[in-house]
């Protein structure tokens, strides 16, 4: 059976392969600590943005709510202080709604 003896050489090319792959492991360790650190920012950052979106929906339903709120007052009172003319515009959107569907022909 030969007997070989291991070189200077190999023994080299072993310290520096092991070196290297302790090189390529921290450096797959780092890229997955700062993927980690990354995706967690962007999950927090999309989370802030869906909040303030919602709070912008909901002051905008509030608008509205209020304008519409508004307008009622408005027309309740327009036909308080009217209410022959208001009878009388009701009157006739609704002769105007009869003919425009067909029905008065």
């Amino acid at each position: 059976m030969p007997h070989h003896k291991i070189t200077a050489t190999e023994i080299d090319f072993r310290e520096e392969f092991d070196a290297l792959r302790t090189q390529v492991n921290d450096l797959l360790q780092s890229l997955k600590s700062k993927s980690e650190k990354t995706a967690d920012t962007l999950v927090e950052n999309i989370e802030s943005k869906a909040e303030h979106y919602q709070d912008q929906a909901e002051q905008k339903l509030h608008d509205v709510y209020e304008a519409g709120n508004a307008g009622l007052h408005d027309v309740s009172e327009h036909v308080r202080k009217n209410p022959v003319a208001s009878m009388l515009i009701a009157f006739g959107v609704g002769y105007a709604l009869f003919k425009v569907l067909g029905q008065g022909k």
